[in-house]
């Protein structure tokens, strides 16, 4: 009998398809800080029960994304200079680890791999294609760490990354400026990286993510 190959099939749970599209719309400013996520109506418009809704709004939750009050229920969390400020001083103090660690063990084909997703967050950059440039920008960075070898800092640093990606969509968004600053300090990091050097890295990475926090703390502030 002759051997059938069978393709893998993709399964994506009601409750993980309903956080993504929720989380795409809160990132992309659809659903507004403060708007009011009613269960039954999250229900109604993807045509599911209201228990899906409920453990995806949780799943939201615990990224940061949405708050539950107790009259109100789930809410779209507001952006704040306190939170910008927490989470960036933890990215600070786990990625500069990582990448003072991954430096010096960096081989040729990391290197490659670094500047390739290097390359891929400038075009995007260029094209202003919002909805990617968290993506491609944790992508830049997990490849800068990867040779840490460090699993648990590494993924901790993915969630964090991902708890700022609204917040990294508001400053490449605030001016030109941004992003052409934003692609320099990107050189200058995967310059420092190419050395070897990792604590010269560590300090480009530094400066890079203080700079991202004192921007955007002032952006709200000023609000």
């Amino acid at each position: 009998m002759s051997k059938v190959a069978i393709e893998p099939i993709e399964r994506v749970s009601i409750v993980d398809s309903i956080a993504d599209r929720l989380r795409d719309r809160i990132l992309s400013s659809d659903l507004p800080e403060g708007c009011q996520l009613r269960q039954e109506a999250v229900a109604e418009e993807y045509s599911v029960s209201r228990m899906p809704v409920r453990e995806a709004l949780r799943q939201l939750e615990a990224q940061g994304l949405v708050v539950f009050h107790p009259h109100r229920g789930a809410v779209v969390s507001r952006l704040e200079p306190a939170e910008i400020e927490e989470l960036y001083d933890l990215r600070a103090l786990i990625e500069t680890d990582l990448v003072r660690r991954a430096a010096p063990l960096a081989t040729a084909a990391d290197i490659c791999a670094s500047e390739a997703a290097l390359k891929a967050s400038e075009e995007i950059y260029e094209q202003r294609d919002v909805g990617r440039w968290g993506e491609l920008n944790w992508r830049f960075h997990e490849a800068l760490y990867r040779p840490a070898n460090r699993a648990r800092s590494l993924g901790i640093a993915q969630t964090l990354n991902f708890n700022t990606d609204r917040y990294i969509r508001l400053q490449l968004s605030l001016t030109g400026r941004s992003i052409e600053r934003t692609k320099q300090e990107h050189r200058d990091l995967f310059d420092a990286y190419c050395t070897g050097h990792g604590d010269k890295a560590a300090e480009h990475l530094h400066a890079h993510l203080v700079h991202a926090r004192d921007a955007l703390m002032s952006r709200l502030r000023a609000r």
